[in-house]
């Protein structure tokens, strides 16, 4: 199919309708991909939805092979989780109760679990694959069991929070997890979702899909979703994000808006137009993302060198946290205190990581 090419298909999840057009015939890498929106509400997906079972065995095995390059993360991997858990903890901890349960869905190489744990939390993991979870349970030690939402492994107990980072644009069925989730949190238990914003992406178009994003979402599309699986997004939350907690929704709350054809309209101009290829490159994107990976890449590589391993590194940024104001990592700043002064090269004389 052609892009702008018009088609029919099963009725949406979101809105109902049957009305698709093509916004991308390939994917990074310039794989053929053939990327659809609906026309009624703006979900953005795959043409033809892949069968559960595919996607089961390509997370089990071979995704952290073909993106990472291996089945355990590089150091610098490592960091950029380990940064991203930590800002992730910092964000939440502070909504739950002392020792709370808490949940990582797709919890990759650990670094979540870790950090909540860390900080005082009953906290666990499930990640689909193998390699990475072996990795997470040697380097972190770490709760962390093979599988995804639909696990047999999947707590029984009430969760106080349950996140999906970058996980939801991959599963096949998100309004299954998280009628999961509602089911398995706590009256007051929380969801936490990333997921990349399709939204004023600055992107070229060639480069937005790929076959592992099932999936493509907007702050109206993936608030829209996660009404129907009842969850609301908590007071406060910034309505303009797809990084959102969201709480269980009550009789008195409304229905959210602007998941609509006129959103569907916005977003096939904005791939027509702001992300084609001769836009992309008059714009100044081009050289700000190259400027900013480099910059990235220089610091990893300074940080990562500098501690004999992953735990290495991971202990030192803990350390270093534990002395930030209201952290959720305080109590590891106590102990400390309380051993006394440190050699020269440990954990905490290193902690500026």
């Amino acid at each position: 199919m052609k892009i702008g090419e018009t088609f029919r298909a099963s009725p949406c999840r979101l809105c109902g309708t049957a009305e698709r057009e093509v916004v991308a015939d390939r994917g990074r890498g310039g794989a053929a991909l053939t990327t659809a929106i609906c026309r009624g509400c703006g979900l953005v997906s795959h043409a033809t939805l892949p069968e559960e079972a595919e996607v089961a065995d390509f997370y089990a095995a071979r995704y952290r092979l073909e993106y990472k390059g291996g089945y355990a993360p590089k150091r610098k991997h490592a960091l950029r989780a380990l940064r991203g858990a930590m800002a992730r903890a910092r964000r939440l901890a502070p909504l739950l109760p002392a020792r709370g349960r808490v949940l990582d869905i797709g919890a990759s190489s650990g670094e979540f679990t870790f950090v909540m744990a860390e900080a005082g939390f009953a906290a666990s993991g499930l990640e689909p694959n193998w390699g990475y979870g072996e990795f997470a349970r040697r380097e972190y030690g770490v709760e962390l069991r093979q599988g995804g939402w639909d696990s047999p492994d999947f707590p029984r107990e009430p969760l106080d929070l349950v996140t999906l980072n970058h996980v939801m644009e991959h599963l096949t069925d998100p309004w299954a997890a998280m009628a999961r989730i509602h089911a398995a949190l706590a009256p007051e238990g929380l969801l936490f979702v990333e997921v990349p914003n399709l939204e004023g992406v600055r992107k070229q178009i060639s480069n937005t899909f790929h076959a592992a994003h099932i999936w493509n979402f907007t702050p109206a599309t993936l608030i829209t979703a996660a009404w129907q699986a009842g969850f609301v997004p908590r007071a406060g939350e910034r309505l303009d994000s797809t990084s959102l907690v969201f709480r269980k929704r009550r009789a008195d709350d409304l229905a959210p808006q602007g998941a609509d054809a006129a959103h569907a309209e916005r977003l096939v101009r904005q791939m027509a137009q702001e992300q084609s290829r001769w836009a992309y490159f008059a714009s100044a994107a081009p050289i700000t993302r190259r400027w900013q990976r480099l910059r990235r890449n220089i610091n990893e590589h300074l940080v990562t060198r500098r501690h004999a391993t992953i735990r290495a590194m991971a202990e030192a940024l803990l350390d270093a946290a534990a002395l930030e104001p209201g952290s959720p990592w305080a109590a590891r700043h106590g102990w400390r205190m309380r051993r006394g002064p440190q050699p020269a090269n440990s954990a905490v004389t290193r902690a500026k990581a």
